[in-house]
């Protein structure tokens, strides 16, 4: 099934960048983690990085950030905002444009969770690859407790992952999928939550796995 990545150029950051304020944004979840952060150091890749809340959060903490999304409107509008930050434009479907080893820490906020089982196998696999020994993944996605938010406007793909009305494909993760695709990893922590995001409940899973 062909999914239509223009949605993120012509809907999604078009909506919701008159909503973000670089100079002025709440870190609520990953906050709880800081002592576990306040650790590491280094190069680090915002992994789906959107208009760059986190990668402007890094970067203060000290890190040297790149930030990679497939949305060339909301690259833009980091780099008009902070021009220092580094920008990538990627595509998460296809290999990442990065060599072995080179990140200590790979940060994807709500950004591993529309694709195939095929494409987040392969997208897992690709950010061990770029990660060096005892780099640290740390992310969150969208938990199987969402799916009653979109089972009267959705269609099945495969399990686990669905097509919303408008064209967006979305995965909803439950413990399963995480021993499955992370099974090679080692779990630091691994928790299920409920938050607010655009003024909505969100249910969503905070995970941090070491290579």
């Amino acid at each position: 099934m062909n999914i239509d990545k223009s949605y993120w150029n012509e809907k999604y950051w078009v909506r919701h960048m008159r909503d973000d304020d670089l100079d002025n944004i709440e870190y609520p979840w990953i906050d709880k983690y800081e002592e576990f952060i306040s650790h590491l150091s280094g190069s680090l890749l915002d992994l789906g990085c959107g208009v760059g809340q986190y990668s402007l959060f890094f970067s203060d903490l000290g890190f040297d950030v790149t930030s990679a999304d497939i949305s060339e409107r909301a690259l833009d509008y980091l780099k008009e905002k902070r021009p220092e930050i580094k920008t990538v434009r990627l595509d998460m479907t296809e290999p990442l444009p990065f060599a072995d080893n080179s990140f200590d820490v790979v940060f994807a906020n709500l950004s591993i969770h529309f694709f195939s089982e095929k494409d987040t196998q392969a997208l897992i696999s690709e950010i061990k690859r770029i990660l060096k020994d005892n780099g640290v993944f740390i992310g969150s996605c969208n938990s199987s407790a969402a799916y009653r938010f979109i089972e009267h406007k959705s269609t099945v793909i495969e399990d686990g992952f669905y097509l919303e009305d408008g064209g967006r494909a979305v995965r909803l993760f439950d413990k399963a999928q995480f021993d499955f695709f992370f099974k090679c990893w080692k779990t630091v922590t691994l928790t299920e939550t409920e938050t607010v995001r655009f003024n909505k409940s969100k249910y969503m899973w905070e995970f941090i796995y070491k290579k």
